[in-house]
Parts: structure tokens; sequence; C-alpha cells
């Protein structure tokens, strides 16, 4: 028994990354209980990445000797670690409230591990667990304990944002507007930025900070933003941070298919996306068929929802709260008439004016047109549980998967494999803002979105902030007392 260090894994540390066993060094003995085996049987019932993986764990522990894997000396893996599977130990008494309201499961992991602690001698052991209240119960009980650790869920605070704050020199500034780009070497500091594709930049002058400008990186240079005067459905924004978001939905699917949009509530992610996704569906010189929308759900994983359009409709509903909300205001009475700022779709198309003043329609001016029921009606806008894209190609389609951030990372690839031709995949989210317990501001679809993802030149990556919210006083002073 050449190890040192003993890794106690449970259910989530072993199905959130690919070959969870073999991330430790070779002085490393990976223990799994028992009992977590039972737990990969149930997950593995599932239509999901992480039933998948669970599939793969139980796969992977089948192609060992059963013994030898129960054994106290293990397996060898192939990275040089040992692996076993342990059901020992069931006589250990837990004392305190380290020992209240504990699953089966998480009384026999703390089980294992106190009885490993009293019996590997000077081998450290150590449970790794995503279960924060599981960590602190070991810690009572005198055993090491800490989260699946890993370089792509950074602290939120050293997560990738997309844009900079930057400064030039006045005649850098002036070589900007007269010739169209700068390069990286003429931004004033310039080593400190991540010079990632598509990174945005505000910059403003050292000699003078009220001369600005907004501008972002191809890749090779700097150069100013295409679409910072467009107005999609007739919307307009001032926000650094929101034209930097419109800039990257607007652009076409081919050079922009995928969209991470990233900021607290009240920042507008949802509004321009779906404005966005009007302007380029049911406006004049269309690019996309239809509009899907997707949000994550408590069923998500099991796909309870129903099967039936209908039935789906009226139980998916209550997830898409904001989705909703924003359509009533994009096709409200306030909107039948454009604003004549919208200088790049002057014209209606024939579809959205016929359903603005549709004579089947009851009131033109009533519900019916103001909720866009009619979008969903005719197919326009569509719903879809992520459970249920499996073996589906999306193809010119605007696709707004909201509350990305309660998304699981294994869950994430099966999403974006979905595009095909002439699509374009929109990401929103604020990882703060974490309802599956199983997730946290860190370990989450939208920051691995975002990380995995911030060096290709496919992706338009944007964090917005707190003073770019749009929300009245109230909602800004409330959010920042109570």
């Amino acid at each position: 028994m050449n190890y040192a260090k003993i890794k106690i894994l449970r259910t989530n540390a072993l199905i959130g990354r690919p070959n969870a066993t073999l991330k430790f060094g070779n002085d490393n003995c990976i223990v799994i209980p028992m009992a977590v085996i039972d737990e990969l049987e149930k997950k593995a019932g599932d239509y999901t990445e992480r039933a998948r993986n669970a599939k793969h764990v139980l796969n992977y522990l089948e192609t060992f000797d059963i013994n030898k894997l129960m054994s106290e000396k293990g397996v060898v893996q192939k990275n040089g670690s040992t692996l076993r599977i342990e059901d020992g130990f069931s006589d250990i008494e837990l004392r305190g409230d380290a020992s209240k309201n504990l699953s089966y499961l998480d009384r026999r992991s703390l089980q294992i591990a106190k009885g490993l602690k009293e019996n590997s001698g000077k081998r450290s052991v150590e449970l790794i667990s995503k279960n924060a209240a599981l960590r602190l119960k070991a810690k009572s009980l005198g055993i090491k304990a800490s989260d699946v650790r890993d370089d792509i869920f950074p602290r939120l605070e050293e997560q990738y944002t997309g844009r900079v704050e930057c400064q030039l020199s006045k005649a850098k500034m002036d070589k900007f507007y007269k010739e169209g780009f700068i390069l990286p070497k003429d931004i004033y500091n310039n080593y400190g930025i991540e010079w990632m594709p598509n990174l945005f930049l505000s910059m403003t002058s050292l000699e003078d900070s009220k001369v600005s400008a907004l501008a972002k990186f191809d890749g090779e240079k700097i150069v100013p933003l295409v679409h910072s005067e467009d107005h999609p459905f007739g919307i307009s924004t001032k926000k650094a941070g929101q034209i930097m978001a419109l800039e990257a939905l607007l652009e076409s699917p081919e050079k922009a298919p995928l969209v991470i949009i990233k900021g607290g509530a009240g920042t507008g992610k949802t509004y321009l996306s779906l404005a966005t996704a009007l302007e380029k569906t049911i406006e004049a010189n269309p690019i996309y068929s239809r509009i899907l929308i997707t949000a994550p759900t408590d069923t998500i994983g099991g796909g309870d929802l129903g099967y039936l359009p209908g039935e789906l409709e009226k139980k998916f509903n209550p997830h898409l709260g904001g989705i909703m909300d924003n359509l009533r205001v994009l096709l409200g009475s306030d909107k039948k008439e454009k604003t004549s700022k919208n200088k790049s779709n002057k014209s209606k198309s024939s579809y959205h004016h016929k359903f603005l003043n549709d004579d089947d329609c009851d009131d033109p001016k009533g519900s019916y047109v103001e909720t866009g029921q009619h979008l969903f009606d005719s197919g326009i806008i569509e719903m879809q549980l992520i459970a249920y894209l499996r073996g589906r190609s999306i193809t010119n389609t605007i696709f707004i998967i909201d509350e990305t951030q309660n998304v699981h990372p294994d869950d994430i690839k099966s999403i974006v494999t979905r595009a095909s031709t002439g699509s374009k995949f929109v990401f929103l989210g604020d990882p703060t803002q974490i309802d599956n317990p199983e997730l946290n501001e860190q370990y989450n679809g939208l920051v691995y979105l975002s990380e995995k993802m911030k060096e290709s030149p496919m992706a338009y990556i944007i964090s917005l902030t707190d003073e770019e919210s749009v929300r009245s006083p109230l909602a800004k002073y409330a959010a920042t007392i109570l």
C-alpha cells in the first residue's frame, strides 16, 4: 500500500467531471463508499449528462476484480493511484450534532471517513464532497473535508468578465477614430490585460477622461463596435455593458454563434436578448426562423414536466417568469408603433404586421398581442426542456437559455452540441443566484461554459455590472440594504 493520502469520493465528486478517480496523484488512495454505488445506480437511470457519467463510473469499476476492489489493498489505476470500495466501519459511532439528520449516504460516508482516520496510521484522510453541511459535520468529528477542486471553476472575483476598462493617450485615441483600429500595445499598462478574442474595452483618454470609446479585440487588433448605433425592436441603451451585449447579440450567427451574458437582476440580460431575437425573427429581413427558450426546472434531471406541448407550456411557464415579463413589455401597447430610432429596420415584416393587426384577434390591442401568445401558438417562440434536447439538431434558431447558473456543468455540453447551421445560442445568468443545492457561485454551468469558451473566437462573453441595472431606485436601494 504505497500511498500517503486517502481521498473519500462521494457521488457528485465522481460524476462531476470525467475520470474523477484519476484526478489525484499516485500517492493517493481513492475510496468510494459502497453507499455511493447505490446512488450511482439511481443516477444512471436518468437521461442526462450526469447519468452518462454515472454509468461510465460503474462500467469503469466493473473492469476490475470486485474482490480486489473491495480489499484493503484495492487496485492500482493507470496513473499509479490506488482505488478501492469500502463497506466497513458500520459500527463506528457518530456523536454530537454531527450525527443528527443524516441520510444513509451521509452517515456511511462519515463512518468510513472516521474509521479510516482511526486505522490508517500517519496517512491523511480527506472527505471530498460538494455538500457544505456534510463537510462541516466531518470537520466537527476531526475529519479533514474539502470541496471538489478544479481550475476551471475559479472564485467569483476571478471569473472572466469579457470586458476591461483601460486608458490610452489622446494621440492613440485619435488614431483609433481616424484609422479604425489600434493595437494592444497602444493601451496604457496593457500587460495586465487578458487578451481573449472578442474582449470588450471601455477606453478613455489619459489626458481627458471625457474622451472615450467602446471597442473590442478581434484577436489581432482593437476595432470599433459595429452595432453600437442599432436599436433592435426599438430599444435603446446608454449603458456600456448593454451596448457591448447588443454587439454580441446582433452579430451574425456565423461570427458569433455563442453569446454568454452574465449579470445581476435588472441589468437587462433577458430584455436585450429577447429584443434582438424578435428583431431578427419577426421583423424585416429575418435571419432566424424561430426563437427557442429554456430554463432549468426542479425536475430537469428526470424530465417530469411531460411531453404534450399544451401541458408543457402550463407547467413550464412558472420557470420562465422573467422571459414572459419582458415579452409583455416588448410586445405591449407602447411597442405597437416602433420608434424611428430603429435605423437598421425601418419597415415591419408582413408577418409581424399581420399579428399586430389581425382581424381574427378579438382584441388586437389586448392581452393576446401583449403577452406574445400568438408567437407561441404559431411556433415562432417555442419552449423546450433541457432534458429533451438530446438528439435534436437546432438550425436557423436563436436559442435563449435563461438561468444558466442553475444548469449543472455536465449538462452544458449536451446543450451546446445541439447547435447547427445558422443558429445562435445565448446563455444568460447570474452566478450569485444559485437555486440548485448541488451548485454554487463557482461550480455551475454558466461559469463552466464561460471559462471553457473564453479563448474561442466564436464566443462573445460579457458581464453586466450592478451599476448598469435599469431597475428603480427603490429596487436598487432595497438590494443594497436588505
